[in-house]
């Protein structure tokens, strides 16, 4: 017995909007290296080295990408399935290379940070992938037609 243990789809639009915000909460704390405790009241949360606001937005991109990755599509077929496995091969592959050339390049607290970036560039990798792909296939079937 087959057991599909994906999430319904109404989650991909919860998972979008989440992504969108945690991932505009990081860009912007990464590219400002924002420092929570000048912010009132964050200052009043008493964060251990922001950890408190990092781990929420770690949580939150994963969370929007387990919800569009993982929820099922209005038609789910082998096909859908095939391309979500497909797109989870090609963030590994990706990912992997994106490792190794950082071991090479990088060194001391700069590999660091981008071993810290890492945690939340393979599940991107993935969604990119899974939503590019599926794109793909329907532009595809839709020139069948």
């Amino acid at each position: 017995m087959n057991k599909n243990l994906l999430l319904p789809h109404s989650f991909k639009k919860a998972g979008g909007v989440l992504l969108i915000i945690a991932l505009a909460i990081g860009l912007w704390a990464a590219a400002i290296d924002f420092n929570y405790q000048d912010v009132a009241f964050l200052r009043e949360l008493e964060l251990s080295e922001n950890a408190l606001i990092n781990n929420y937005i770690v949580i939150g991109i994963w969370l929007g990408v387990i919800f569009i990755g993982c929820s099922r599509e209005k038609i789910e077929d082998e096909m859908i399935g095939r391309i979500r496995l497909n797109a989870l091969l090609t963030a590994f592959y990706i990912q992997a290379i994106f490792i190794i050339v950082a071991t090479f390049i990088c060194n001391d607290l700069e590999y660091l940070n981008i071993m810290i970036y890492n945690l939340v560039t393979y599940p991107l990798i993935f969604v990119g992938a899974y939503q590019m792909m599926l794109w793909c296939a329907r532009k595809e079937a839709e020139n069948d037609e």
